[in-house]
């Protein structure tokens, strides 16, 4: 059938059933949504493992996975260590920001903006989080679409594949999401969470005993630098590129949907910090078996083919299908992780706070937030189709967020002081921020110094000269 073998189509088999199984899943619990809150943050009401396996399935998205395994084979060691920045940040969140958040009540990090600095930074932290938002949606969508279009008949011409693959994922996403809004996401999450930790665990045990039977080779042929902590590439690289693993998402509006909906305080710090110290300490190493194998049977591929050859090398439809299976659960998860939060903001930011849309229990809020959701999420799924390669909107993106957020949010969770004078201040340095990124991304010098590290330093020099301005003036009157 299409060409197909027996075991390719048992692979594809198991494939179709796990997708059917998590859309059926999902779209369910539309059953159990009655109000705006139920949709937008499941009524506030997770418990902390939910938390954890939601968290986890978010965060692990394409990039952690997929983009992962072809960055250790080319870097070995490098990213191992980098990519531990990317969950060390949960370890900060967990225990200082979310329970901010959670006890506030809010929907959005632009909430978070006004309700601890006011409405300029809340305006700009909108309009930042929407294009986050989009285009986080946008690159999973086309991630979904990547893996899924090399399991479906060539038919047509590749493009025309892709785009097929794209079309269908959204669509999935896109449904269930809107059905069951965040409840339905959150148990998905726990399935996929389950399904990619189990399916990368699996992989990287059958590849261990090849690499054991065969350290003395091993040691002898990966490249130089491959087992050096800056892989050759130097220290300042090294440190450069672990800041902006942990600066990039930090508080990104995915995750900070997640920090507002714990039953308690207590369930939010366990299930936001627990989840990042599992992760920072398991599967970073997990990624770096399934890499040297790849790299020690297949040297002269192209690192993104890492993964996919080593899949194909087990030869085994079933652990196979587990681990493709693992790939678009990570995908589907950022994607309708974003999806919820971008309605979030659509709705409470933008509706309700700067619109004067009201929810008076009659369902009218609740009927929007399903439409912003399925407009989303058709509109990300047409930007994927158009422009599968985003990658570059996608780094402007990061390079973006991380200047613009993170020295507010960390000035809102140690200080106490509330006055117009901080108010200005922080705008001021979210605005210096911003251009000073952007301008920079611009020049040589943004190939070796992430611009993501340089505008977090410009908003950090900015806001202190700014303190110290404020502080020395009384004195030089």
């Amino acid at each position: 059938m299409f060409g197909y073998s027996g075991s390719e189509l048992l692979r594809l088999g198991i494939i179709a059933a796990y997708l059917g199984f998590i859309f059926v899943k999902g779209t369910l619990k539309a059953r159990k949504i009655g109000e705006a809150d139920d949709f937008l943050l499941a009524g506030r009401n997770v418990p902390w493992w939910m938390l954890f396996a939601t968290m986890g399935a978010t965060v692990i998205g394409g990039g952690y996975s997929i983009g992962a395994v072809g960055k250790t084979y080319e870097w070995g060691l490098l990213m191992v260590l980098v990519s531990t920045a990317g969950y060390l940040h949960f370890l900060f969140s967990g225990l200082f920001v979310a329970p901010h958040f959670r006890r506030a009540e809010l929907y959005t990090v632009a909430g978070y903006f006004g309700h601890r600095f006011g409405e300029g930074p809340r305006f700009v932290v909108l309009v930042v989080s929407l294009l986050f938002s989009v285009f986080i949606i946008a690159a999973q969508m086309a991630a979904f679409g990547t893996v899924l279009s090399t399991l479906l008949p060539n038919f047509a011409d590749n493009v025309q594949v892709l785009r097929w693959a794209i079309i269908v994922g959204g669509a999935m996403v896109v449904i269930y999401s809107t059905a069951g809004g965040l409840m339905a996401v959150i148990y998905t999450d726990i399935i996929q969470f389950v399904v990619l930790y189990i399916g990368f665990l699996v992989t990287a045990a059958i590849c261990l005993p090849e690499l054991s039977a065969n350290w003395g080779t091993i040691t002898t042929t990966v490249p130089d630098g491959f087992f050096s902590p800056e892989g050759g590439k130097g220290w300042l690289f090294l440190v450069t590129t672990f800041l902006a693993f942990l600066f990039g998402e930090t508080f990104a509006p995915g995750y900070a949907t997640r920090y507002c909906v714990g039953r308690s305080i207590r369930d939010t710090k366990l299930g936001i910090a627990g989840v990042g110290g599992f992760l920072m300490l398991t599967f970073p190493v997990i990624i770096f078996v399934i890499a040297l194998y790849g790299r020690m049977w297949h040297g002269d591929i192209t690192a993104q083919q890492a993964l996919p050859v080593v899949v194909k090398d087990l030869n085994n439809p079933i652990i196979g299908a587990i681990l493709i299976a693992a790939l678009l659960s990570a995908v589907m998860s950022s994607a309708d992780s974003a999806l919820n939060s971008s309605t979030a903001i659509f709705v409470k930011d933008l509706f309700e706070h700067q619109l004067g849309w009201e929810d008076k229990g009659d369902g009218r809020i609740l009927r929007l937030a399903r439409w912003c959701s399925a407009g989303l999420g058709i509109a990300a799924t047409a930007i994927a189709v158009l422009w599968p390669d985003i990658i570059s909107l996608l780094l402007f993106t990061y390079h973006l967020w991380a200047p613009a957020i993170i020295v507010p949010v960390v000035v809102g969770v140690f200080s106490k002081e509330r006055s117009p004078g901080l108010t200005r201040m922080i705008l001021t340095t979210m605005l210096i921020a911003i251009a000073v990124t952007f301008a920079y991304r611009f020049t040589p010098w943004a190939e070796t110094f992430d611009p993501a590290v340089f505008g977090v330093l410009v908003a950090t020099v900015a806001f202190a000269s700014m303190v110290l301005t404020r502080r020395l003036r009384p004195a030089a009157a």
